[in-house]
């Protein structure tokens, strides 16, 4: 299973958690690849909410976007901020393990090919 990151922002304890299936759920979502919603300009409402939703909807399948930008709201109101929401995104992603640099001595695939074969 992959890692997560609880936290206490909204309605009850949640876990956020980044896989591939909830990436490209939220690539679908915006229409835009990860790497272009990394992306600091591309960070507002519509993303957080998406983000949101993409790393909640694992363990509550019938979360909406529309639930999530409830709790966003509500949580806006009581002096929330969208930096602690995008701390708690930023850290989940890395905790996910799918955007590791390739270590020392491995290549495009894995490390496996060797100097000068095809």
């Amino acid at each position: 299973m992959l890692p997560m990151v609880a936290f206490e922002l909204f309605d009850k304890p949640r876990r956020l958690r980044f896989d591939v299936n909830a990436l490209s759920d939220l690539e679908e979502a915006m229409g835009t690849g990860i790497v272009n919603l990394l992306q600091e300009e591309n960070l507002g409402f519509r993303a957080m909410r998406n983000f949101l939703w993409a790393g909640l909807k694992w363990e509550d399948r019938g979360l909406t976007k529309e639930r999530v930008g409830n709790m966003m709201t509500k949580y806006l109101e009581e002096d929330g901020d969208l930096a602690s929401l995008m701390s708690v995104v930023s850290r989940a992603i890395a905790a996910s393990g799918l955007f590791r640099a390739p270590r020392e001595g491995e290549g495009e695939k894995g490390g496996n090919a060797q100097e000068g074969t095809v």
